[in-house]
Order: C-alpha cells, then structure tokens, then sequence
C-alpha cells in the first residue's frame, strides 16, 4: 500500500530510489526534494555508491559437484552428458569491464561520478574510474592506506602540483590531501574501503 506524500520521509526512500524500487510519484517526490535541498545529494550519493558495490562485494559460493544431475532428477529429465575428463570447465582467470558496460553513479561529491570496477572486501580496496566537472574540489581525507592514481585526461591539482593525462600519483598511508579540478578530469584510482573524511562527518552530524 503507497504512502501518502505527506507521510514520506528522505532517509526511508532514499535507499529504495537508489535501488530504483520507488513508485513514479515517490520517485517524483525525492527529486523534488533534492532539488529545494541539494545537501541532501550527498546522502543519496552514498546510498547509490553502496548499491554499485553490491555486485561485487557478494561472497563466492562454490556449486555442488552433483547440483546439475540433482536438478535433472526432480525435473525427471535426462541426466545432462558428462564433460570429458580432458577438457575441463576452466573459470575465467581475469574479469573485464567493456566501456560501453561501465555503471556510472552519482559520487558523494556533488559534480563527480564514479565507476566501481572491483571491490576486495579481504584487503579492504576499492577500485573504480572517476570522472569530475571543471571546479569540483574533493573533501580533504586521511588515507587509511596506498592511494593510486592514474590520470586519463584534464588536470587535478595536488597540493601545489598540476597533474595531467599519463601521470601516476601515489600517496601513502596517513597522507592527507583535498585535490580539485580547474577544468575537469577522468582517472583511475586504487585506494581503500576505510579512508576518513573528517569534514564530511562534520556535515553529516550538523
């Protein structure tokens, strides 16, 4: 049963709108939302951020070696034939993300979006694309451990150095830094799970 307009509330449809699970009038709703209180992009931007991670942080769970004949049985088929013993089911030994296949999401920072290409929940990494308009300056952050990145196109400045396309920048645990853009820009980047945004906390508890 759909709720009345006047009974909704952000931080319950927030995440059911990241999900796309909302109805035409809720998803209307949140968007007027957003646009009277643009602060609250961020915490949608945070709930679309866990919803890309979702695919990738789902655990590996091996399949029974006698699934499929088990399957056959109760559908009382025909056992499926026997794979030859010398050209075993092999699984892939690397995953690939085609361009036109990239999931780009809102990122917590208004202007930039972000593409999560692997997620290791055992090393804590995230992995991703992210690309930023002309003028978007990032929080400052602490990292949690090595940052990389590499540029694809436009300028990011670090401190008082401008970076461009082909440039690798590395930081190490515990640096803390807020790069911004001038005129845009695109870069992959390797950082972990559990870097810390101090003003980022301060807004969200103000």
């Amino acid at each position: 049963m759909q709720m009345k307009s006047e009974n909704y509330c952000f931080c319950e449809l927030a995440p059911l709108y990241a999900l796309d699970m909302l109805s035409e009038s809720e998803k209307a709703w949140v968007e007027q939302q957003l646009a009277e209180f643009p602060e609250l992009s961020e915490e949608l931007a945070e709930y679309q951020l866990a919803v890309t991670a979702i695919p990738y942080s789902a655990p590996q769970i091996p399949m029974a070696a006698d699934l499929k004949n088990r399957l056959f049985a109760r559908l009382e088929l025909d056992s499926p034939p026997a794979v030859p013993v010398n050209n075993p089911i092999v699984p892939p030994e690397f995953l690939a993300v085609r361009a036109q296949d990239l999931n780009w999401r809102s990122h917590r920072v208004p202007g930039a979006t972000v593409a999560i290409l692997h997620i290791d929940e055992i090393k804590r990494e995230i992995v991703g694309l992210l690309r930023a308009e002309p003028g978007v300056n990032y929080p400052i952050h602490r990292h949690a451990a090595v940052e990389e990145i590499y540029m694809l196109s436009g300028d990011l400045i670090v401190g008082d150095r401008v970076y461009g396309a082909g440039d690798y920048i590395r930081s190490q645990p515990s640096s803390v830094h807020g790069p911004y853009t001038n005129g845009g820009c695109m870069f992959f980047f390797r950082t972990s799970m559990d870097d810390e945004y101090p003003d980022v906390a301060v807004m969200a508890e103000n």
